[in-house]
């Protein structure tokens, strides 16, 4: 039944190319607004044009709330034959070595990683492209918003698959001329903290536990963070490898490690260009995130 539903929906991507595209728009996304941001195109419009694929499919493909869309399965099934279908237009395959697209999604202290892996991965494989997305939230990865994430929490969704990559060692951080007396305490440093939801990761949490809790400015990312310490404007608490250039204070004071997962969908991996660049990525992060 699958197979042929499958079979079908390839059949009709074929047809209905341009209602497909804007499908895998909405599935991107998560809600018409913004599939319609990035088409340009009318929420209204978009929303006709996917009802009337409906229609032809016979079958609703898109559920939708006050918070956004989500497919239903005959949706997903759908989108994963036409996220196929996608690469094929985009890369026809060689007779020789990988093509296809990869997309990945990626906090900001994770980029510059990801854009290491993504230049070795496209010299070894020049009929391949790489997206790269960076984000400090979750996208719907189950939804086919992305092929691979790299998170630092794990959400239990049991629709996808999660790696747990080496932990990331941190350190609290400033500039050498912050002006910190030799007999400071943890709560005379001025820090610079994360915005919520980050505030609530494990190490933020141990960082206030051990008193450094002077909070003066709060930021949403780790290049944010980065950017106000290097301008001397406080201490943050970083990953070692993000802090080339700064002293680190306190190196006494021990702080938990942050978790870090490489999450795809088994659906993705089914494509070889997929596989490749996750295995490629798990070997890198192995080798250097820790």
């Amino acid at each position: 039944m699958a197979k042929q539903l499958c079979q079908n929906a390839q059949q009709r991507a074929k047809m209905n190319w341009d209602d497909i595209r804007l499908l895998l728009a909405i599935s991107r996304s998560g809600s018409f607004l913004r599939a319609g941001e990035t088409l340009g195109m009318a929420a209204s419009t978009l929303s006709r044009r996917i009802t009337q694929l409906e229609h032809q499919m016979g079958a609703a493909l898109v559920e939708r709330g006050a918070d956004g869309t989500r497919l239903t399965e005959r949706g997903s099934t759908l989108i994963q034959a036409a996220q196929e279908f996608e690469s094929a237009l985009i890369l026809p395959q060689k007779s020789a070595g990988l093509s296809g697209r990869v997309r990945v999604t990626a906090g900001d202290g994770f980029i510059g990683l990801v854009a290491d892996v993504a230049a070795r991965f496209i010299s070894e494989h020049p009929g391949c492209s790489v997206d790269i997305t960076s984000s400090p939230e979750f996208v719907k990865l189950a939804q086919g918003a992305s092929d691979i994430a790299v998170r630092t929490a794990h959400l239990g969704e049991p629709s996808l698959i999660y790696q747990r990559m080496p932990e990331v060692s941190l350190g609290l951080y400033a500039i050498k001329d912050l002006g910190i007396k030799r007999n400071a305490r943890p709560e005379d440093i001025p820090m610079i903290g994360l915005l919520p939801p980050m505030d609530q990761l494990p190490y933020m949490k141990a960082a206030g536990a051990a008193g450094f809790g002077n909070i003066r400015i709060r930021v949403s990312s780790f290049a944010a963070q980065i950017q106000a310490v290097k301008r001397g404007h406080g201490a943050a608490v970083l990953p070692h490898s993000l802090a080339v250039g700064l002293v680190e204070l306190f190196p006494n004071v021990s702080l938990p490690k942050l978790d870090v997962f490489l999450v795809t969908r088994p659906q993705a991996l089914r494509q070889t260009q997929i596989r490749a660049f996750a295995d490629l990525l798990k070997k890198q992060m192995s080798e250097q995130v820790a």
